[in-house]
């Protein structure tokens, strides 16, 4: 049942960022059908099914864990945001900083500049965005469906990333 749960997520992960790399090339950077690098996109959505998916699926069973269900589920939703954004964005951004311009071919040293340049203001991004979406996951969404309602609102933020990490 374990193995289902993990492999579905990377699925629906594996989807969701497919299309905000699409919707990036397609629609952001303005390229035609002809020009979408069709490789970037299947890429990107191998980290969702092999990383991205299994990683969240695992961290929200660790947090839903973590944190006592003995209290009201504001409270609760707050700390596990509070965690989240604190333990796991950091850890997380950086990964996936590193990990997306990797399985594109670039050489490490490039790939480690890059991060010295955009890690904080693509952090500082993140803390615009995530605390509230989180903050609405942990305290509504029930915990089989935190990761994919966070892959919709990672639709608009892979969308980011894509074109950042793939500068």
């Amino acid at each position: 049942m374990a193995l289902r749960a993990y492999i579905r997520e990377g699925l629906n992960v594996a989807a969701i960022m497919g299309a905000g790399d699409t919707i990036a090339q397609l629609v952001i950077e303005k390229k035609s059908l002809q020009q979408w690098d069709i490789g970037r996109t299947a890429r990107f959505s191998a980290l969702g099914l092999v990383f991205v998916g299994p990683a969240l699926r695992k961290w929200y069973v660790t947090l839903e864990k973590l944190v006592s269900k003995d209290q009201p589920a504001l409270r609760r939703g707050i700390k596990k945001m509070a965690i989240d954004q604190t333990v796991f964005a950091p850890t997380f951004t950086l990964a996936m900083s590193f990990a997306v311009p990797y399985v594109n071919g670039e050489d490490t040293d490039k790939i480690k500049n890059r991060i010295r340049s955009s890690y904080f203001s693509i952090m500082l991004n993140n803390y615009m965005l995530w605390p509230a979406a989180q903050f609405v996951n942990f305290t509504f969404v029930p915990l089989p469906y935190q990761v994919i309602y966070a892959q919709f609102i990672a639709l608009i933020w892979n969308c980011y990333i894509s074109l950042i990490l793939n500068e």
